[in-house]
């Protein structure tokens, strides 16, 4: 079996905290503003559809 390397677990130890609620933090946020694009996309599209 190989060894484990220290230095690369010390790495994931100390910056996974970091990294991983920053990922989903962004994800959630990047969805959040997709929604609302998309629904003003919708709604525009519907008002100019009545105005026509």
């Amino acid at each position: 079996m190989k060894k484990a390397n220290v230095f690369m677990i010390v790495q994931w130890l100390i910056f996974m905290p970091l990294i991983l609620p920053l990922g989903i933090i962004t994800g959630a946020f990047e969805g959040v503003k997709k929604i609302f694009y998309q629904a003003a996309d919708d709604i525009f599209d519907k008002e100019v559809a009545r105005v026509d």
